[in-house]
């Protein structure tokens, strides 16, 4: 099914040949199986911006289930589990190791080292103001050093954060004992 998103989303661009790279301008986000940062699950997601179809996603896990159902019976310092880990480990479902709160910028990284693979080079990020991917995406300079990633700012989500500042601004200018009347009530 993405493989046939992936030639709409390319002739959208207007390649009609499946070896060229297309830059194309994408929303990401990361999000977790539950809230906070204790989530085992999480996944990243891109979204082509013209079309608004998903181009690609990486689920990001922390827990095997096979693992541990194993560990408790084998008992996790035994040869026996280090044997059957040997045979177990290029299907295990572990393909996180660190915290709940690096996921995203993880799977961020592998979804842009592997855009190219899939016909794609992601050269402009929209971005939710979480800048934590975009930074470490640019440092590695995933396309070499000629292709910069440009960041681009959700209109949404800049507007949220400009509301909460002044609805910030106009609390501490009240605790100061200064109000604010609006014009039409001036006469």
């Amino acid at each position: 099914m993405l493989c046939n998103i992936r030639k709409d989303v390319r002739e959208a661009y207007g390649s009609r040949n499946s070896n060229d790279i297309v830059d194309i301008g994408v929303p990401y986000d990361g999000s977790w199986l539950t809230r906070g940062h204790t989530s085992n699950i999480g996944i990243g997601c891109v979204i082509d911006l013209l079309t608004g179809f998903v181009i690609d996603f990486e689920v990001m896990s922390k827990r095997c289930e096979e693992c541990q159902q194993t560990k408790l019976a084998l008992g996790e310092d035994t040869a026996e589990f280090h044997f059957w880990y040997e045979d177990h480990r290029d299907f295990c479902s572990i393909t996180h190791v660190g915290s709940t709160g690096s996921m995203e910028v993880k799977a961020a990284i592998k979804l842009w080292e592997k855009s190219e693979s899939i016909g794609f080079r992601y050269t402009s990020l929209l971005s939710d103001g979480d800048s934590k991917a975009f930074l470490e995406l640019n440092e590695r300079k995933i396309y070499g050093s000629q292709v910069e990633i440009k960041k681009e700012e959700c209109i949404n989500h800049v507007s949220k954060r400009l509301g909460t500042a002044l609805r910030k601004t106009v609390k501490d200018w009240r605790v100061k004992g200064v109000t604010w009347v609006a014009r039409s009530m001036v006469a």
